[in-house]
């Protein structure tokens, strides 16, 4: 069952590849448009098997090449593969998870499937509902070179109960969940073998020219961008850390802590791409970029000598200070944005993010008094939201906007909560009855976020007291009135001015309003709307483009961005606004749905005096589920406890 090929003893010793197993690891295409990202966990999982011996070990990144389904069932079926490993970093890839794996089996049934990625806190489902074998509950750097050595003389699943990090079901049906593998060092982290990409003449797609919309989002508000000798350079993404110091009870991990690659490292890598590939602009897409105020010391000391423009993806606002910024400033750094999630201290503390506003304050004066951009990024909708804490979150996004004439109000992300296994947000739906107490329930769940983003209300709990039309039009409130407060400190014509700026900064610069498939180099961001639906403004005509240009070329989100203040005087209709929104996103049916939820809600207030007031005590969410402060389930199967609770 486990194994097809011949077994092999001491694969070290071993000449002949032909004996060896044949692996595919494969990515899935999580997002409409391919990520410029690379795919680091897969690499360095392959990366480990051949430097163990593994050579037979191949790469198909469905991610970036995007074959049509049957294509990949026809080329899986001709390789024949002993082992495929899925690479499924979030769980709204259930979905298609499932479904590849199902066929999978009835195309190769003795081929081994092990999942890697954070979907597989779902194990219990996975194993029970997919064509999933075995799922890689930590790294996979270690685990999968022992799975494989496991893998090579097994003769039923039980003998797998020595390799760690593993869920599986044993031959009694029985889950089965081994101990956590240590971590790797940081000297390990990301030790990648580029030729994997390099072979496949895939590594041109992670490395962007400057006359892309990677260049526009992340530089080309930095005037040394433009500099002469930096004319031909081309951008990456990298990271040099591993992790996050933060539990915040939206995120699921499987490692622990954060592992810094040692500066020396990380500028042999830097030195690889600025050699081989002419790369002038780095992309850093840390988590935690710099808490450790050591290693950043030494790391802006070498990055300075390099002349590069950088940004960081995310930064610790609790770990900034307005002398360290200036520091990242003189060395190149351009951009550092922040995961803020909300300007309430009620929700901060909903969400364990271990920050003050005063912090989060502190950092976007600071970054701007350095001249660095940044942008907003908000998660609405969590457990004891409220039109009070909307408000508190508001004050914040208008603190942002009159900070400078030079920031874009429209710089934000404003996502909503997203239940993820793994995570206390998760759990409190599940013990609240969002969900539903059985496997059935859950797998329900996974279907309806699959191939979802956070930004995406349509498939999102609602966790407020509040109707959810009221949430979209909080949604909608927070960026008018952004807009509205950048206006009244810098002016209309400004504000005018730089919604384009980005844009027509530089004359080679020239995009249109289309699908990334048709645009290799078009940027999948980091952001929700309004920052990501930016990129649409390339192509308008002129400064004034008309409602009716806008609806024809389908950006009717761009409307309220071009118009703000109409939509501003309008404020008071705001739920009516939305409700266009809603229908493109939702569909009639839904929003009607919603419409008569709203109704109903405002009727009981005004006629009914029912005024239901959230009586969640603002409290860290974590707590809340370690201490069973909300009890876990009757059917909770024991042995996924520390799943569920996450790392």
């Amino acid at each position: 069952m486990i194994q097809n090929n011949t077994v092999v003893q001491g694969v070290g010793n071993v000449k002949n590849y032909k004996h060896y197993p044949k692996i595919i690891v494969l990515t899935l295409p999580l997002r409409e448009e391919p990520t410029t990202f690379p795919p680091l966990g897969s690499l360095s999982v392959i990366t480990a098997l051949k430097k163990s011996g593994f050579e037979n070990t191949h790469f198909y990144n469905l991610d970036v090449l995007r074959p049509k389904y049957k294509e990949i069932l026809a080329f899986l079926e001709k390789e024949n593969p002993d082992i495929i490993g899925i690479s499924a970093i979030v769980s709204t890839g259930y979905g298609f998870t499932k479904k590849l794996s199902l066929d999978i089996k009835k195309l190769l049934p003795k081929t081994t499937i092990l999942l890697g990625g954070n979907l597989g806190a779902s194990a219990e489902i996975l194993l029970k509902k997919t064509g999933v074998d075995f799922i890689c509950s930590g790294e996979g750097e270690r685990t999968v070179v022992s799975f494989v050595y496991c893998w090579l003389n097994a003769e039923s699943k039980n003998s797998f109960n020595d390799v760690d990090s593993l869920a599986f079901l044993d031959e009694q049906g029985k889950l089965v969940m081994t101990s956590y593998a240590k971590n790797i060092s940081a000297e390990e982290v990301y030790d990648i073998d580029w030729s994997i990409l390099e072979d496949t003449d895939e590594m041109d797609f992670y490395i962007q020219p400057r006359n892309s919309s990677a260049f526009i989002n992340h530089f080309g508000h930095d005037p040394k961008s433009y500099e002469s000798h930096r004319e031909n350079k081309t951008i990456f993404v990298l990271v040099a850390s591993k992790g996050c110091v933060a539990k915040c009870s939206f995120c699921h991990r499987w490692d622990t802590g954060i592992r810094y690659i040692p500066v020396p490292i990380i500028m042999k890598r830097l030195d690889y791409f600025i050699k081989n590939y002419n790369v002038g602009f780095i992309r850093f897409g840390d988590e935690n970029f710099g808490s450790d105020n050591k290693w950043l010391s030494e790391f802006l000391r070498e990055i300075k000598t390099r002349d590069l423009i950088w940004s960081v993806g995310g930064m610790r606002a609790r770990t900034v200070s307005f002398e360290m910024l200036s520091e990242m400033k003189s060395a190149g750094c351009c951009t550092v944005n922040y995961g803020l999630e909300s300007g309430s201290q009620d929700m901060l503390n909903v969400m364990d993010k271990v920050t003050s506003i005063e912090q989060n304050y502190n950092a976007l004066k600071w970054t701007v008094a350095n001249k660095l951009e940044t942008c907003l990024q908000f998660v609405l909708g969590m457990p004891g939201e409220t039109p009070e804490t909307i408000q508190e979150t508001i004050e914040f996004a208008t603190y942002f906007a009159e900070l400078s004439p030079e920031l874009d109000p429209n710089n934000a992300g404003i996502n909503f909560a997203q239940a993820l296994p793994g995570t206390p947000l998760y759990e409190f739906a599940r013990r609240s009855g969002l969900i539903g107490p059985t496997i059935d329930d859950e797998e329900k769940y996974l279907l309806r976020i699959s191939d979802r983003d956070a930004r995406d209300g349509e498939t999102n709990i609602n966790f407020t007291d509040y109707p959810k039309l009221l949430l979209e039009s909080w949604h909608f409130e927070i960026q008018i009135r952004t807009r509205k407060a950048y206006i009244q400190k810098w002016g209309i014509e400004l504000y005018n001015k730089l919604i384009l700026k980005k844009f027509n900064h530089h004359p080679q610069i020239k995009l249109k309003i289309k699908s990334s498939k048709s645009n290799p180099n078009s940027d999948s961001g980091y952001y929700a709307y309004p920052a990501r639906t930016k990129e649409k403004l390339a192509g308008i005509p002129d400064i004034s483009p008309s409602i009716w240009w806008l609806v024809r070329n389908n950006v009717p989100g761009l409307i309220p961005m071009r118009y703000p203040s109409f939509f501003w005087q309008t404020r008071y209709f705001s739920t009516l606004f939305v409700l266009p929104w809603s229908a493109k996103k939702y569909g009639i049916k839904t929003t009607f749905a919603m419409c008569m939820e709203y109704l109903r809600w405002r009727l009981n207030r005004m006629f009914f005096f029912v005024k239901k007031e959230t009586t969640f005590v603002p409290i860290s969410l974590r707590k809340r589920i370690l201490k069973n402060i909300i009890p876990p389930l009757p059917t909770d199967n024991p042995l996924m406890k520390k799943f569920r609770r996450g790392r």
